[in-house]
């Protein structure tokens, strides 16, 4: 697994981009780094590209609920905004949408599923 961030201050976005299997303590790494990035750098435009993750948490539900409540323990500023390249497996997808889900319900910074940086550059314009 790999998650490699990539700061584009041209267009006031970092771009994460995650392969292969994820782990909880990869994915509270990156929650770790995003904050990080926040506080020395300001930028507050995220795009997660997951399209190549093939999994996530070992596909449990439970540990996917546990990650979605510690999100807002982070407390990541309420200005962020985070655009998500679903993961092209139906079944990692299904499970990011459900961690996205429980981050949401515990207020999330607003969030928008896109297909493209491009696109997620338009919302973050808007």
């Amino acid at each position: 697994m790999s998650i490699e961030f990539k700061i584009n201050i041209g267009d006031d976005a970092v771009l994460i981009t995650a392969v292969g299997d994820i782990s909880g303590e990869e994915l509270t790494e990156m929650r770790i780094k995003t904050i990080e990035t926040i506080e020395s750098i300001g930028i507050k435009n995220y795009v997660v590209d997951m399209m190549n993750v093939t999994s996530f948490l070992k596909r449990s539900t439970i540990k996917t609920y546990e990650m979605g409540k510690e999100f807002t323990e982070m407390e990541f500023p309420l200005s962020m905004k985070t655009a998500v390249i679903l993961p092209i497996d139906k079944k990692v997808r299904e499970q990011a949408e459900f961690l996205h889900t429980v981050e949401l319900n515990r207020v999330r910074p607003p969030l928008k599923y896109v297909f493209s940086y491009e696109e997620a550059l338009a919302w973050f314009r808007s």
